[in-house]
């Protein structure tokens, strides 16, 4: 009979060894060093070997069987990383040079933290005119990263046009230190892929428009779609209730949106931002007598932007944080003045009737089947 075999996850079993700091032959605790290398590839192996390699990197089974967690990776990611200003691709009207944010010399480059959090460069970088419209082009230069802000106005005509006025961008790569001497790092698979998902992450909330290496992307927020769909019930139990998309953000939905919070008890309602939407969720009300059998079905209606793509595919859109939260603060608040996102057009005409004038806060019925696949696929 075949042996009885677990999997464990390979990239935690090389973190694990890396962070306990010995060869790999140092933690063949009766095996061979060959089997420490193949679960270092495959992570695959039996409950008995298994059982040996985590008594030997002091931890468990369960524990090697869970991916890094992001605090893992980042203690594996080089500590220094170059950043240096280049010029941005494409014509702009005016060059905003990176390092006005990100500090550094005259040279226009400075070595710091890895870009995986709050206060290093890319941060800065992304905290300059944080008031105006926002492009982020993303390109992967060999072990090098390359960031481009593009920023832009809508022009006053009933077009709505983008006017783009500046960009900066800037450079970034790993850092190897012997002594006072650097050069450039080359980083593994695993760590390379690991910064740029967080890298494109940050751009869905941190831009307006967003610009990625292998991938079509819209040149205007206009063709962006709100996508609300609805549950019913706890996070566990929850069930599906129906789906409906929004031709436009200001001028459907957000009416559509205080149409329903408006006659509701502001006590029942709460609003937080999720993932990259926003989550509104609305008590049920209790019964005034008490009844045995009652449930708790609270609707829970989650939001976020999607456009659709040249071939006819649902993708996400991109949707910037402080936008989300302030879309949320004005919900808590009640102020339905301060209910927008600076970051979308604030109506435009269309050559189709499709905008309903009077669409509600609820599911759509007659959904198209293909639209309810594209949702369910996405977000589901």
């Amino acid at each position: 009979m075949p042996k009885e075999t677990i999997q464990l996850h390979a990239q935690k079993v090389r973190h694990r060894i890396a962070m306990a700091g010995g060869p790999t032959k140092a933690y063949a605790n009766n095996m061979s060093e060959k089997t420490v290398q193949r679960i270092k590839n495959t992570g695959r192996t039996t409950p008995t070997t298994a059982h040996k390699l985590a008594k030997a990197l002091d931890t468990t089974v369960e524990d090697l069987q869970l991916p890094p967690t992001r605090e893992e990776v980042e203690r594996q990611l080089p500590p220094n990383w170059l950043y240096e200003s280049v010029t941005p691709s494409g014509e702009s009207r005016r060059h905003l040079p990176a390092q006005l944010a990100i500090g550094g010399d005259h040279e226009g480059y400075v070595v710091d933290r890895p870009p995986s959090g709050s206060l290093d460069p890319i941060d800065a970088l992304l905290k300059w005119h944080t008031t105006d419209g926002r492009k982020i082009v993303l390109r992967r230069e060999a072990h090098a990263y390359l960031l481009e802000l593009h920023y832009f106005h809508y022009t006053s005509g009933p077009a709505l046009e983008l006017d783009f006025y500046g960009a900066s961008a800037c450079r970034f790569f790993a850092l190897a230190r012997s002594g006072d001497d650097f050069r450039k790092a080359a980083l593994d698979a695993f760590h390379a892929d690991w910064v740029w998902n967080g890298l494109r992450h940050l751009a869905m909330e941190r831009a307006d428009i967003v610009d990625v290496e292998g991938s079509v992307a819209p040149v205007h927020p206009r063709d962006y779609v709100p996508v609300a769909r609805f549950y019913r019930g706890k996070v566990v139990r929850r069930k599906m209730e129906g789906i409906r998309l929004f031709g436009q953000f200001h001028r459907d939905f957000r009416r559509a949106l205080i149409e329903r919070l408006d006659e509701l008890d502001p006590r029942r309602v709460h609003v937080s931002t999720h993932r990259l939407g926003i989550q509104i969720r609305i008590e049920a009300v209790r019964p005034e007598v008490y009844d045995l059998y009652w449930q708790e079905a609270e609707l829970c209606i989650e939001v976020d932007l999607a456009w659709w793509t040249q071939d006819d595919r649902l993708a996400p859109a991109p949707w910037r944080l402080e936008h989300r939260e302030r879309i949320a603060d004005a919900l808590i608040k009640r102020d339905w003045a301060a209910l927008d996102s600076p970051g979308l057009p604030q109506g435009y005409l269309t050559e189709s009737a499709d905008d309903d004038e009077n669409t509600l806060l609820v599911p759509d019925p007659h959904i198209q089947a293909d639209v309810a696949e594209a949702v369910m696929t996405l977000y589901c």
